[in-house]
């Protein structure tokens, strides 16, 4: 599932037996981040911070397929991630610690990361974490479409006052185009009626 490193890297995450809870500060990884839930954690020198949600975080695998780490936490202000081994027991992993290697084996027995120990006496791997992105991209080749699609689809002669009267700043001269937009065909079709009797399909 995982790779093993060995220098440090944004990727890198240490298996913690203290920590209570999977953490990270890298707020592109988190997926359906949910800033509602908020609790304190307390770290080894006695302060405390807020966490800003939880989420949970999708990972490349070695064969190309993806899984996900959730109930992650949120935390603003760490300067490494932090994988709970106790979470992982919760969730039913199994974690084997010999030969300076730690194993983490799922139900079924699989091995899913294995790490060896660092020269601090450390484990640390390295997760693939995947940024997610949403990208959109529109290509017009008139200039007024553009402003068609941005302002949510109004009648071009509306879009030709904003300009005229200077309503909005950097809006071009808008001409009524001779095709058109199939979005507004497809939004603005009525319903059809409903028949005041219903035919009978009984023989």
């Amino acid at each position: 599932m995982v790779t093993i490193i060995s220098g440090e890297d944004e990727s890198c995450w240490y298996l913690d037996t203290g920590c209570s809870n999977h953490m990270t500060e890298r707020r592109e990884w988190l997926i359906d981040l949910d800033p509602s839930v908020r609790s304190s954690v307390k770290f080894a020198d006695n302060s405390t911070i807020t966490t800003e949600g939880v989420g949970k975080v999708m990972i490349t695998r070695k064969d190309g397929k993806t899984a996900y780490m959730s109930d992650l936490l949120y935390v603003l202000n760490m300067k490494n991630n932090l994988l709970s081994l106790g979470q992982l027991l919760e969730k039913g992993y199994t974690v084997s610690m010999q030969q300076n290697h730690i194993e983490v084996y799922d139900g079924q027995q699989r091995l899913i990361l294995r790490a060896p120990m660092s020269r601090n006496r450390t484990f640390k791997i390295n997760m693939n974490a995947t940024v997610i992105q949403c990208l959109a991209s529109v290509n017009v080749e008139e200039e007024g479409w553009l402003w068609h699609y941005r302002f949510g689809h109004p009648n071009f002669k509306s879009l030709g006052q904003l300009s005229s009267k200077k309503l909005v700043s950097g809006i071009p001269l808008i001409h009524v185009p001779d095709k058109t937009c199939e979005g507004c065909i497809v939004g603005k079709q009525t319903r059809k009626e409903f028949k005041k009797c219903a035919p009978k399909r009984s023989k």
